[in-house]
């Protein structure tokens, strides 16, 4: 059986009165049936009478243009004839040729896709990392070479974009630039980035194809020539600074209350840029020869500044020279227009106008001078006692500083502005100021504070510490002062300056291992600044610097003295830190006649702190002697005057542990301490007997009384309220120590 689809060009019409339209799948008639589609059929044998059309064959046979051919037709028609049984219509139904050839292709043609699809996986893992097979770049073939190995093969097969030069003319001569010096060769590594890109793209399709190209063809990457703009700028300019002749701008020199205009001149040189940029697209083709020759001419360089910019700006000075009011509240201060006009300097604004202005650092320099006239200092709280002992802190006030930097930029601004026409009806100024809290940032309540370390020195009023005031300033000065949770104190900066002006005395000092009573101004101090220590060290605070003396002192604890000193250069200070999370409140105060007692106390809230010291034992002890020495007369009419008390030299160590209520270390503190030797002299105004020589003779030192003894600061207690007028000087001890009324301390020290 064979299925026909063609219509036939004579075949027979159907009677039917209707219209018949083309029969085929999908088609209907005008009753609205779908119209029959062809059913297979048999071709007649020999037997078979042929439709009779007037033709017909000797044997029997129809022949392609007679009886069997209309035969055929007719069976074809009838049938394709609708049957209808019980009101309905069957048709069958026939697959064409053209629908089976679309499926065998699409069939064939995923099949052939997949078969590609892997062919080009696999080459791909095999060229993991590789340039695919058929790769060109140029004349340079890259297939199957990682990157490295495709860089140099560039390398060397495009050295010569690299090797040339450019000949450059102008009217003063000729140039030559290598391309070397303009950084001019192949780019390498984005070539050997683009050939391993093919065949690795997002899209597989495209991935095949390209695959099969390279494979067929091959492929072949642009060649990227690499180029250094700026280097070749920077050899262009060299180039032609020989040749090159500058403008002059024109400007103003100012000379006090006059001024001249310097005036402008052209200048001459070759256009960098725009031979830079003919280059650069020369260059960047792989066609560039080997010799480039670029010629070039001389053109005018115009100034920035003309002559008519400079006496416009001139003509703005005398718009700025103007005295200038500044204000702070109800207080005024005036610079004058001279003041002013030295200031002046001329340049080019940020808008490229070339005006006259105003010199920052000059300003700057003379506001400074104000400071110290506008600042007003904060008022700390000051501590509020009850029955003896601290109790509140009164309220504070902020003081305001000058703001130099704000204010000088503020003046330059106003007269900058007048300069460039700007109005001068309001020409006060107020200066900005910023407000400076007190040190204590808050004001806490005190209520329930208690000693937390104490200690007291005895000292002896005298020369060596200017009659006693420079022990007794210190406590008075430190009395009250409140050292917030985490603040620093330093002892120095407390006390504040050490001059005559504040108070201070001249008093002793030790220079090259010799005492000088009267040497330095604030001798002395040390006294206090030991006992402050001992203070802070019995309160487990944190201690952050501590200087032994140049030799010891027996008025102090072994190993637990500070000494102070600054000369402007070198400065040796005593600071501790407040580690607590309570402010500490200080109390200090001196008591007592002919021998006196410095005092000093630390209260805050309990804070569960243990103090232990150990060691204090003295080694390496060098004795000192003691010696006489004849002078014609002593000051004041005495007849002997103690020179240098004799002192042992020896080394210490103490030991200190601060523990916590849970008995977990907080501070561990060694403290080295190395005194020197001091050899005893004692002057006696005369002349010697003839029994008896100048030179000093050894004899038995002075003992001193022994220190006091080291022991655990036990865990304060209720305090014991302090008497409300200062207490009367603490008895002195059973064994009274030696009256020495030079403080002893270390060289270049206070």
């Amino acid at each position: 059986m064979t299925w026909d689809t063609n219509e036939p060009r004579s075949r027979a019409k159907p009677s039917s009165s209707k219209s018949q339209g083309r029969r085929g799948p999908g088609w209907r008639d005008e009753s609205g049936e779908p119209e029959p589609k062809p059913v297979p059929f048999l071709r007649k044998t020999a037997s078979a009478q042929p439709i009779a059309n007037g033709h017909g064959s000797a044997d029997g046979h129809g022949s392609a243009e007679g009886h069997g051919s209309a035969a055929i037709e007719d069976a074809a028609v009838l049938a394709a004839s609708h049957t209808k049984s019980r009101g309905r219509t069957r048709t069958r139904t026939v697959t064409p040729v053209s629908a089976r050839f679309a499926i065998g292709f699409a069939l064939g043609f995923f099949g052939t896709l997949f078969v590609a699809g892997a062919a080009v996986f696999g080459l791909s893992q095999a060229y993991d990392g590789k340039i695919m097979p058929g790769v060109r770049a140029g004349t340079v073939d890259l297939s199957g070479l990682i990157r490295d190995e495709a860089i140099s093969k560039l390398d060397s097969g495009y050295a010569s974009l690299g090797q040339g030069k450019i000949v450059l003319t102008t009217p003063g001569g000729k140039e030559t630039i290598t391309y070397q010096e303009a950084g001019r060769g192949p780019d390498s590594a984005a070539i050997a980035d683009a050939a391993l890109a093919l065949g690795r793209a997002d899209n597989q399709l495209a991935n095949i194809a390209a695959t099969i190209r390279t494979f067929a063809v091959g492929s072949s990457v642009p060649i990227v020539v690499k180029l250094d703009p700026m280097a070749l700028e920077t050899r262009l300019h060299q180039m032609s600074g020989a040749s090159l002749v500058p403008p002059k701008n024109a400007s103003v020199a100012i000379s006090g209350a006059d001024h001249e205009i310097l005036p402008a001149a052209v200048g001459r040189g070759i256009d960098e840029n725009v031979i830079a940029t003919q280059l650069i697209d020369q260059l960047s083709s792989t066609d560039a020869p080997a010799e480039l020759q670029v010629g070039a001419k001389f053109v005018t360089i115009e100034p920035n500044v003309s002559d008519a910019d400079a006496q416009a700006a001139a003509a703005s000075v005398g718009k700025m020279s103007v005295a200038v009011t500044l204000t702070n509240g109800d207080k005024t201060w005036t610079i004058e227009a001279a003041t002013v006009h030295s200031w002046i300097i001329f340049g080019a604004r940020t808008n490229g106008t070339y005006l006259p202005a105003v010199n920052p650092a000059s300003v700057r320099t003379f506001v400074a001078t104000l400071a110290k006239d506008v600042n007003v200092d904060p008022v700390e709280p000051t501590v509020i006692y009850k029955d003896g002992q601290p109790n509140g802190l009164s309220a504070g006030k902020p003081g305001t500083a000058l703001d130099v930097d704000a204010t000088a930029q503020a003046i330059e601004a106003y007269l900058d502005a007048l300069g460039s026409g700007g109005s001068t009806n309001e020409t006060n100024l107020a200066f900005v100021v910023n407000d400076v809290p007190p040190k204590l940032e808050a004001n806490p309540s005190l209520a329930g504070f208690v000693r937390i370390g104490q200690w007291a020195t005895t000292y002896f009023p005298g020369e060596s510490n200017g009659n006693g005031v420079n022990i007794q300033l210190p406590a008075e000065l430190l009395n009250g002062m409140v050292i917030g949770p985490g603040k620093a104190f330093s002892f120095l900066n407390a006390v504040g300056p050490i001059d005559e002006a504040h108070g201070w005395k001249m008093g002793g000092v030790i220079l090259d291992g010799k005492s000088n009573h009267t040497g330095a101004i604030g001798g002395g101090i040390c006294s206090a600044s030991t006992t402050f220590f001992n203070a802070a060290a019995r309160a487990g605070l944190q201690i952050d610097e501590r200087h032994a003396h140049f030799y010891y002192n027996n008025r102090y604890p072994v190993g637990l003295d500070a000494t102070v000193f600054s000369n402007g250069s070198t400065t040796l200070d005593m600071r501790w830190t407040n580690d607590t999370d309570y402010p500490i409140v200080i109390r200090s105060w001196w008591s007592g006649g002919g021998t006196r007692v410095i005092h000093v106390e630390l209260w805050s809230l309990p804070t569960g702190r243990t103090t232990t010291f150990s060691g204090g034992v003295k080694s390496n002890i060098v004795k000192a002697a003691d010696g006489t020495q004849y002078v014609p007369s002593l000051p004041g009419g005495q007849k002997t005057y103690r020179a240098e008390y004799p002192t042992d030299g020896y080394n210490t160590v103490v030991t200190r542990t601060v523990t916590d209520k849970s008995g977990a270390i907080i501070h561990s503190d060694t403290w080295s301490s190395r005194y020197a030797k001091v050899d005893g002299l004692l002057l006696i105004a005369g002349t010697p007997p003839p029994s008896l020589t100048p030179s000093p003779t050894a004899g038995p030192p002075t003992t001193p009384p022994a220190p006091p003894s080291l022991t655990p600061t036990p865990t304060p207690g209720p305090p014991t309220p302090p008497p409300a007028t200062p207490p009367p000087a603490t008895p002195p001890p059973a064994t009274a120590p030696t009256p020495a009324p030079t403080l002893r301390r270390r060289p270049n020290r206070r």
